[in-house]
């Protein structure tokens, strides 16, 4: 899975980098804990090879998906939270879920199962709309961990936004006022109103 341009994929990232970590222990705690009872359970019972193999064979199971399992198909740019670095101007997100790399909009995503199409990712917004088919074999647990760290980077973009489009409506308020202050007034003329009578005198 290539990125867009511009963008970085989410493995590649801060925070993608300390989830695969995450994952590989809790697989590695996982297969260790599962060989030790095998072994001692068949220790007596099997071939000592045997039970090589068997622990071997526990591990292959246990990582064979585990670059697909952290594989989450999200992208984001230099100003994303997950890159872990200040913000310099407005954050950025896509998702491809399908092949294709499409911007995910504000609001979260809810994962359904549906009969035809398989697993369908909708927009969780008054509509409903949906948003894409969800090509994937993994389990129904792997998908819905990945969307939840996908509905994180959403909340996350939205944040670093509107507190980016904050700071320009106030920088556009400054630069406003700072050139009403620098504006060269025209000095105010002073009209002589004169009434009736005076204008009598003054003719004279």
């Amino acid at each position: 899975m290539e990125e867009p341009r511009g963008l970085i994929l989410f493995s590649k990232t801060p925070i993608g980098k300390e989830h695969f970590k995450s994952v590989l222990r809790e697989k590695l705690v996982i297969s260790l804990t599962i060989s030790v009872i095998v072994s001692l359970v068949c220790y007596f019972i099997i071939d000592f090879r045997l039970v090589i193999a068997v622990v071997i064979l526990i591990f292959l199971i246990s990582f064979r998906n585990l670059k697909k399992i952290t594989s989450v198909p999200l992208a984001v740019n230099l100003n994303h939270p997950f890159m872990e670095q200040n913000a310099v101007s407005s954050s950025e997100i896509m998702v491809n879920f399908s092949g294709n790399w499409i911007h995910p909009g504000e609001s979260r995503l809810k994962l359904v199962k549906e009969d035809i199409r398989g697993w369908v990712v909708y927009k969780s917004d008054e509509d409903f709309t949906l948003l894409s088919v969800w090509e994937s074999k993994l389990q129904e647990s792997v998908l819905s961990k990945q969307l939840n760290i996908i509905n994180q980077a959403i909340s996350l973009d939205n944040a670093i936004n509107e507190t980016h489009d904050e700071f320009e409506d106030a920088r556009d308020r400054e630069e406003q006022e700072s050139t009403l202050l620098e504006r060269e007034w025209l000095p105010e003329e002073e009209l002589d109103v004169q009434g009736p009578i005076s204008r009598i005198f003054s003719s004279e």
